[in-house]
């Protein structure tokens, strides 16, 4: 079974990627910030990070900026409320493999896990 970290502080976003992902043969892990985030992944690598931008102690460009610098190969897909073009510009300079905005369906979550999953996609 495939593994996702989310990384997310918002307790109401990680109980709704829960229920997407409740069916979707994934194991979901968690980490409230970008520093558990760090530690997860170099501790216990999994498949694909789903990471928010804006959390305390490290945001999710610096989380991804130490995972890539300390040799984390698997995709980091930012999920995020924002729609900035500089945000996603910034993503992908920092190692990023994709970006999905939050809405409330969270379909593209789903989408984006096939892709980089099961499909092997590139980078948007």
């Amino acid at each position: 079974m495939k593994t996702v970290l989310l990384t997310d502080d918002n307790e109401d976003i990680v109980e709704l990627v829960k229920l997407v992902l409740a069916n979707s043969g994934y194991r979901l892990d968690t980490a409230a910030d970008g520093a558990q985030a760090v530690a997860h992944c170099l501790r216990d690598p999994p498949d694909l990070v789903l990471m928010d931008l804006n959390m305390p102690t490290l945001n999710g460009f610096e989380a991804t900026q130490q995972l890539r610098a300390k040799g984390f190969k698997n995709p980091i897909v930012i999920l995020t409320a924002s729609e900035s073009e500089a945000d996603r510009k910034r993503a992908r300079e920092a190692g990023c493999n994709g970006y999905i905005l939050k809405t409330l369906n969270m379909d593209d979550v789903e989408k984006a896990l096939d892709r980089f999953l099961v499909d092997s996609g590139g980078i948007d």
